[in-house]
């Protein structure tokens, strides 16, 4: 998201806002202004507060959330006329900004990403998402199958528009492989395996540990992610590892500074994604831009990211047996970084801004028409 905004304010002026969370007592303490302002890489981010209460009323937390962006829009229209607003993720940010839009009578897009899914599963925020998406002026979605919910939501299929993420191309490229595990300290011996994600039951891992204990090449494996709200998940992990026979061969590596990650899928044979549920998974294209094949679970967009046999392989989710097959063929080939690198996937965020640009210039004109 960050990236995709930092392309485009290089084509059009952008203020950017993302409130925060504000509870009396709960964020007490957490060094909160009323409102702050911090550069993120070259961008200018608001962070006004709005009121949250966290555990109840989450039903409520769109409408929390626009009387909390009100006073900042009305502070920025006295001196900054929008021509579109622009929300990332639907809920709450797409419902708040589907109100003010229309307080404001300005035309609104938003962009689809995977908080859509738990949100379908309320009836309530159902209601809410699917009545903003309907009178959005265009919906972007970053895969083809939240693109389908949205439609089955009641959005016009002239208005929703396919756009996947980009990659930064600079930052994410081929490197010589063993000196990449050598800046890791991985060690040079036998094949390696990245996988990076957060450590919770959905991204695949417990059945990624299985294959990899099913893998005749007996690959090295590198987990890289913080824990997420699943307690006592790490700790269940770790035991099927050791089960497994894996804990000389298996490393939990945890979340690793941003600047690493390129090194580290440079530094593999192949990279895998086994969650359950995606939207676009830029570790794909990162892996790619990095010259490194990739196995992944047919979510989100990875069929549209990756070639079965061209550029990696797509399996089932929640399928050890495959995801072992899969990864056996991967490292039996011989790929080429550059080839891999120029997957049609493989657009820069200058290019899906690009795109982005075009969508908000159909509004523009839509609107001019009318």
């Amino acid at each position: 998201m960050r990236q995709r905004l930092a392309a485009l304010a290089r084509r059009i002026v952008l203020e950017v806002v993302a409130p925060a969370p504000f509870f009396p007592f709960w964020t007490r303490g957490r060094g909160q202004a009323p409102e702050r302002l911090e550069d993120q890489e070259g961008l200018r981010v608001h962070h006004p507060r709005f009121f949250y209460v966290p555990g109840i009323l989450k039903n409520q937390d769109a409408r929390f959330y626009r009387w909390g962006l009100r006073r900042w829009v009305g502070k920025l229209c006295a001196s900054f006329q929008p021509d579109l607003l622009d929300a990332h993720f639907v809920w709450p940010d797409g419902v708040a900004v589907a109100g003010l839009a229309r307080e404001l009578g300005l035309p609104y897009v938003i962009t689809l990403r995977g908080k859509i899914y738990p949100c379908v599963e309320v009836p309530s925020q159902r209601r809410q998402c699917a009545r903003a998406l309907v009178n959005a002026d265009a919906v972007i979605s970053v895969s083809d199958p939240m693109a389908e919910l949205a439609c089955e939501l009641g959005v016009r299929r002239e208005r929703m528009h396919v756009i996947p993420n980009g990659v930064d191309t600079e930052r994410f490229r081929p490197r010589e492989r063993y000196e990449a595990r050598r800046l890791l300290g991985l060690g040079c011996d036998g094949p390696l395996i990245v996988a990076i994600g957060h450590l919770k039951p959905t991204k695949g891992h417990s059945e990624l540990v299985r294959a990899v204990a099913s893998v005749p090449q007996k690959p090295r494996l590198v987990i890289i992610g913080a824990q997420a709200d699943c307690r006592g998940y790490e700790e269940a992990l770790r035991k099927e590892i050791a089960a497994l026979g894996l804990a000389g061969r298996v490393v939990l590596a945890g979340p690793q500074p941003y600047d690493r990650i390129p090194v580290y899928l440079a530094a593999a044979d192949v990279s895998v994604l086994a969650s359950y549920r995606e939207g676009c998974p830029n570790v794909v294209l990162e892996s790619l831009a990095c010259g490194t094949p990739v196995v992944a679970t047919r979510v989100g967009a990875v069929p549209r990211l990756v070639e079965d046999g061209g550029n990696g392989r797509i399996v089932p989710p929640r399928d050890a047996g495959a995801l072992a097959e899969a990864i056996q063929d991967v490292l039996q080939r011989s790929w080429s970084a550059e080839a891999l690198r120029n997957s049609p996937s493989v657009k820069t965020w200058d290019t899906v801004a690009g795109e982005v640009l075009s969508v908000f210039e159909g509004v523009w004109q839509e609107r001019a028409r009318c």
